[in-house]
């Protein structure tokens, strides 16, 4: 799926939270979005959800308004996970993965066995089959955000949106999450705060309050002027084991 942000500001009451945002992410691509906090990352990724329509400009999916598409459609071709998700603690893990298949259910399409193929699949990608039995209420936080992760998958989107996906999840977790969403052959948008995660990402985008300052690959973005102006930190770029770019920050002076 191709989206193509255009001109897009966002606005609570008159406080701007994004202005003047343009971007064009390509089927199939791993872009990354890093800022600050408050850099409006989280705006920026609910109004590519369809979730927050924007103040002035618009963003189209496949050239289609996400505005005018209905709510069924979007689901069933954009998935999201937000920072802050909660699921009711009724549920077991399965009951909450369910859930991503409900875009494609209505009363002349019941539940098949492609449904329960497909959660098994999500369950799996993200090594919480053992807990399919488990009651949502008994997780922790990073268990929960795991589940909240293959409930997405389950949806076989077009476009996965992940904000922080990394929150909460141990060291071997976040990396084998990372390895999972690079290997998607879907379009994906993931807002990192980790600046070495982004660096695995094929294009990154930087907000630095509330407008796009810079897009591009990683080591053309990342650059120690770039960092020590929007971050505040002094960078040096080394090679990590793998040889791939690894960067370590100190304050900047």
């Amino acid at each position: 799926m191709r989206i193509e942000v255009q001109a897009l500001s966002a606005r609570v009451h008159r406080t701007p939270l994004l202005e003047d945002i343009t971007l064009r992410i390509e089927p199939g691509e791993f872009f990354g979005l890093v800022g600050p906090n408050g850099s409006g990352k989280s705006t920026l990724m609910r109004c590519l959800a369809g979730l927050r329509r924007p103040w002035a400009g618009r963003v189209l999916a496949d050239g289609a308004d996400l505005k005018r598409m209905p709510a069924r459609t979007r689901a069933q071709c954009i998935a999201f996970v937000e920072q802050q998700a909660d699921t009711t603690d009724r549920l077991t893990v399965r009951e909450a993965v369910e859930l991503g298949r409900t875009p494609y259910l209505s009363p002349l399409r019941g539940w098949a066995a492609a449904d329960d193929a497909a959660v098994s699949r999500a369950l799996d990608a993200v090594e919480m089959t053992a807990f399919s039995t488990r009651l949502w209420h008994t997780l922790s936080g990073g268990e929960r955000q795991r589940v909240h992760i293959a409930r997405a998958l389950a949806q076989a989107p077009d476009l996965l949106l992940l904000d922080e996906p990394t929150n909460h999840l141990d060291i071997r977790h976040q990396l084998s999450l990372l390895a999972l969403v690079r290997e998607l052959k879907i379009t994906r948008v993931v807002a990192l705060h980790d600046l070495n995660q982004a660096m695995t990402c094929d294009r990154i985008g930087v907000l630095s309050g509330g407008r796009l300052v810079a897009t591009g690959t990683p080591p053309e973005v990342l650059s120690e002027a770039m960092l020590a102006e929007v971050f505040g930190v002094a960078t040096k770029r080394h090679a990590a084991p793998d040889g791939s770019p690894h960067l370590h920050f100190s304050h900047a002076l």
